[in-house]
């Protein structure tokens, strides 16, 4: 264990770490599983339908894979996806907008406003 994180950090320190590629979008994830994108974490505790997920997925949002998952994820509100599912087009854009923002914030600390 101790020499797992010593070893992860080696590699991060070496370079040796590359950027993963965005899965393909897939089925819509169930209730009470997780959806990714970046740095952030969502959890699906309503029912989605095609449009929404549709939505999600050309932005960018992938489900998570739990098993051997060691990253580090900021979780989103439950408030936030309840106003994502609920909006319109343009709401929805702005909301995902914030997001972006957020998301480019968590990965490189320098891109955050003074």
């Amino acid at each position: 264990m101790v020499f797992g994180r010593i070893f992860d950090r080696l590699r991060t320190l070496a370079g040796v770490r590359q950027v993963r590629q965005v899965p393909p979008a897939r089925e819509r994830p169930s209730v009470g599983s997780s959806i990714v994108r970046g740095p952030l974490r969502l959890r699906v505790k309503y029912a989605m339908d095609d449009e929404f997920w549709g939505w999600l997925a050309s932005k960018g949002w992938r489900p998570m894979h739990l098993h051997n998952n060691r990253r580090r994820y900021q979780v989103v509100p439950e408030k936030v996806f309840i106003k994502l599912a609920g909006d319109d087009l343009a709401e929805r854009e702005e909301i995902d907008g914030r997001l972006a923002k957020l998301s480019a914030v968590e990965s490189d600390p320098s891109v955050a406003a003074p």
